[in-house]
């Protein structure tokens, strides 16, 4: 029989479909205060805080026509997501949503966008978008596949161990600058999801190299740049960095942008990769928070 700690998860995760279903399926800005909190904390661009501020905004945003999923407005209809995954009271749900080639018309590119939510006492307490003001996702064209993953679970998966590997593959790969240590982190076979990267174990490696010169260095006893999120179920590891950006109105003001990569873990190696980042707008160097919230 499952524990409560066990179910908690499962209960979240179907409030937060119920939630994508009947406010953004549904397009029903009414319907968003029967899951959130009065008090709901948006923590992305451009929403303000609080359940009657958000169902505003979705209010104008439905009569504006289709909107696209994972920014600022979560899912385009009923569309099926690439993954849910839960743990404790945080839910993250992820999107395929291909975007126009700005390098190649009439093509598209690989863009993956992902939103997360704290859920406290049965509602959603707080939400962190991926949210591009520079390039907000337009909606896919009908049959567009979603891409749709299962997330695989054993009794012996350790999402502690899972978590871990994925801040040192960061902290001894990026943070150190070291192509020599992808094949510590990164299996044989792996998959890159997004097409704009280089694909497979030796196109991270050359993907480090020509990044970063002058490498390696010592690696750092934990990352450079701390998670503001790391959720993990199963053998999926989602993790976020805040990385505040530009205004695109050059007012020199930052607005916060959430910078997602998925994971998924085999045999204490990443067998495969989805990142949050759009080809035509990534994101540049962190600036300090605009706000002081992770």
């Amino acid at each position: 029989m499952a524990t409560s700690l066990e179910r908690k998860p499962r209960i979240n995760k179907l409030l937060v479909g119920r939630f994508l279903t009947d406010v953004f399926g549904a397009r029903n800005a009414e319907a968003v205060t029967d899951y959130v909190t009065p008090d709901l904390v948006q923590h992305g661009a451009d929403v303000a805080d609080g359940a009657q501020a958000f169902a505003e905004f979705l209010r104008r945003e439905f009569d504006r026509g289709p909107m696209a999923g994972q920014g600022v407005t979560d899912a385009s209809g009923p569309r099926e997501p690439v993954f849910v995954i839960g743990e404790n009271d945080l839910v993250c749900v992820c999107h395929y949503l291909p975007q126009p080639d700005p390098d190649a018309p009439g093509t598209s590119f690989d863009q993956y966008t992902f939103t997360t939510y704290r859920i406290r006492d049965g509602r959603i307490a707080e939400r962190w978008p991926s949210v591009n003001k520079i390039a907000p996702p337009s909606p896919p064209a009908p049959g567009t596949p979603t891409r749709a993953t299962a997330v695989s679970s054993s009794p012996s998966t350790d999402i502690e161990v899972n978590k871990r590997l994925v801040l040192d593959f960061y902290r001894c790969v990026f943070d150190a600058q070291n192509p020599d240590a992808v094949k510590e982190f990164v299996a044989a076979d792996y998959l890159q999801h997004v097409s704009h990267y280089p694909p497979g174990r030796a196109g991270l490696e050359e993907f480090v190299r020509s990044r970063f010169p002058n490498g390696p260095l010592p690696p750092p006893a934990e990352p450079l740049i701390p998670p503001a999120l790391i959720v993990a179920e199963g053998d999926i590891v989602v993790i976020a960095a805040l990385l505040p950006q530009a205004e695109p109105d050059g007012s020199g003001a930052l607005y916060p942008y959430y910078m997602y990569d998925a994971y998924r873990v085999r045999g204490r190696q990443l067998v495969e990769h989805w990142s949050g980042i759009t080809k035509s707008a990534p994101p540049m160097p962190p600036g300090p928070p605009p706000t002081g919230r992770p």
